[in-house]
């Protein structure tokens, strides 16, 4: 789990930018999970952006979940998450047995 602002951007209708803050829920070095206020269609590639990384994903879903659209988003063109070069703000790391 995780709680840092991700914003994405994409060209929508009429090759408008558009543009969303979400919460990060969960990063992997295939792509990430945010909670967002309005959906994105499923299949958009968006550029995402945050402090220390940025990158291109696609939407693989979105829905309206609880508390908003939740959207998992797989990261594109090369782009992965490195644990190394960036750590989200209260990322819960896997406890390794002594």
């Amino acid at each position: 789990m995780c709680s840092d602002f991700v914003q994405i951007s994409f060209l929508g209708q009429a090759e408008r930018l558009v543009s969303h803050v979400g919460l990060l829920e969960d990063v992997s070095p295939d792509g990430m999970c945010l909670n967002l206020d309005l959906p994105v269609p499923t299949g958009q590639t968006v550029q995402v952006h945050t402090k220390g990384f940025e990158g291109k994903a696609r939407v693989s879903y979105c829905h309206l979940g609880e508390y908003g659209y939740q959207a998992g988003l797989e990261f594109v063109d090369g782009c992965s998450w490195d644990r190394e070069t960036w750590q989200p703000k209260h990322l819960l790391t896997d406890v390794k047995a002594s």
